[in-house]
């Protein structure tokens, strides 16, 4: 009992960490509206979000306290760019859409175009929202029109925080597999894990031809081989979002600031020797989950949090607990033996409007308020029916699935990802708990990680080459992990394609402009 409380205390610590900006919970809505406002939103996941119907009881009570009626345009992290490009050009585009333009030419072009609008710049009507967006970090999203012109997702709080990205992109293990092959020690090293990998494709314990390491989805595969030697070179998917470092008394982009030939040498090794799989530039996320819970892959990358892996797992093996086979491993020492956690942005995709009725913005403006204010609601469900508050923490009642119950709360993180609810927070279900405590541990692990310093100067400024310029780590790997040419040429090749694309004249305009702020 003791154990459980001092679990609870702890968490409610790392809560208390991680709250930033602050909500006003006092806000009072007053919608008058007799007909219901249809507002369409493309959002991940948002199909199953909006499953429930008339069924969802929570759903409804937002529907009808705001007078709106979602209507769901569905997209996926496969797909989200192509589609909504697609939509865009036949000027089709919802009222809403997600996703992370800041820093991209998209951003410049829908705002040259007018294709989404920007928010107004009184936003005191809307409390929390307005709270929101004042923050003293979100002055960097304001474009130099001085308008904002998209709602930015906050991810984490502050620098040590940001440490916590690497919850994101953790390497599950067979460890089991790798104890029969006579593996006695968790790796600390790229070494030791190779040499764990071949370890346990070599015994084969179970008989199924296993392979080296598999991926939810290629586009993470930076974040594993970056924090080898270019510790923050590691990119979200987007191109856009490279970090800067300042090296010999000048700003560059910190991918070209480390031994970034020594990454690529890395991933070319693995894929030969196997110990990564060999149909992982085309991994899905669904094929390469069912590969390591079947056994045919010895360790997941995979950006998802434990409970969900482990409760696909224990529902194909109920005699086989998963915490007694899969392992998340610690970070690895990095080629110069610190040990570095994948960093990204504190904030990761935006939400645009692109409705020029002043009547339904005024209703999304609504939504949005409406979400921060009863963000409680949407990650827990209703306080004594679903959760209880205990000592100022709250735990979610035994049995309770606020998903399925409420599929509404899969759209909680339309405003904000707000990953502390995600990854820290306990359910009161100690089936369940015991996942959500690995994550918890390894975050642990993370916030001791080295965190080198760097510039976000992409978010803050743009010059000419910048807004076109993009970094696609996870591609460059690839190339050159199943290339055929030798991996000194491909390197070559690809920094010489960088600079044909303006990186010394991005490089010189970034440093003119920083030397006239200073």
């Amino acid at each position: 009992m003791k154990k459980d409380r001092l679990i609870y205390i702890l968490l409610l610590i790392i809560i208390m960490m991680f709250t930033g900006c602050k909500k006003n919970n006092n806000e009072v809505f007053d919608i008058n509206e007799k007909e219901p406002m249809e507002i369409s939103i493309a959002f991940w996941n948002i199909d199953n979000a909006l499953s429930g119907g008339d069924n969802d009881k929570m759903l409804r009570e937002i529907e009808e306290k705001l007078n709106i009626k979602l209507i769901p345009y569905e997209i996926t992290h496969d797909d989200d760019r192509r589609k909504i490009n697609l939509l865009a050009s036949s000027s089709q585009l919802p009222d809403v859409v997600a996703i992370g333009a800041i820093g991209t030419p998209l951003y410049n072009q829908w705002i040259d175009k007018k294709i989404i609008k920007p928010l107004p710049k009184d936003l005191s009507k809307w409390t929390n929202l307005n709270s929101y967006m004042n923050c003293a970090e979100m002055n960097q999203f304001r474009h130099s029109d001085g308008n904002y012109y998209g709602i930015p997702r906050k991810t984490y709080d502050n620098s040590h925080s940001v440490k916590l990205s690497g919850m994101d992109r953790k390497i599950f293990c067979r460890y089991d597999l790798a104890r029969k092959a006579g593996i006695t020690e968790e790796p600390e090293t790229y070494d030791e894990f190779r040499a764990m990998i071949k370890a346990i494709m070599k015994n084969d314990a179970e008989n199924k031809d296993i392979e080296g390491m598999t991926v939810t989805v290629p586009f993470i595969l930076d974040s594993f081989f970056m924090s080898y030697s270019v510790p923050l070179g590691m990119s979200d998917g987007s191109g856009s979002d490279f970090k800067w470092v300042k090296k010999d008394d000048k700003y560059i982009p910190a991918y070209f600031a480390g031994d970034l030939k020594s990454s690529f040498e890395l991933a070319r090794e693995m894929y030969e020797e196997s110990t990564i799989a060999k149909d992982i530039p085309l991994a899905k996320e669904e094929q390469s989950i069912n590969k390591f819970i079947n056994g045919s892959s010895a360790a997941l990358l995979g950006n998802m949090i434990s409970w969900k892996l482990a409760k696909r797992w224990n529902e194909k093996y109920p005699d086989k607990k998963f915490e007694d086979h899969v392992k998340i491993l610690s970070p690895l020492k990095s080629k110069d033996g610190n040990t570095y956690g994948s960093v990204f942005k504190k904030y990761w995709s935006e939400s645009y409007i692109t409705t020029d009725d002043p009547v339904k913005q005024e209703a999304i403006l609504n939504l949005y308020e409406y979400f921060l204010k009863n963000e409680d609601m949407l990650r827990r469900g209703y306080e004594d029916e679903d959760y209880i508050s205990a000592n100022g923490v709250k735990i979610a009642k035994q049995g309770n699935d606020i998903n399925d119950k409420y599929p509404i709360t899969l759209l909680a993180d339309l405003v904000q990802w707000n990953n502390v609810y995600r990854y820290l927070t306990l359910t009161g279900d100690p089936t369940k708990d015991k996942y959500y405590k690995m994550d918890v541990e390894y975050s642990y692990q993370l916030l001791e990680t080295d965190l080198p310093k760097y510039y976000e100067i992409n978010l803050s400024m743009q010059t000419p080459t910048m807004s076109n310029f993009m970094i696609k780590p996870a591609d460059d790997i690839i190339k050159v992990m199943i290339g055929r040419e030798s991996v000194d040429k491909m390197y070559n090749d690809i920094m010489k394609n960088y600079e044909n694309k303006g990186l010394y004249k991005m490089i010189d305009e970034v440093n003119e402009l920083m030397d006239d702020l200073n």
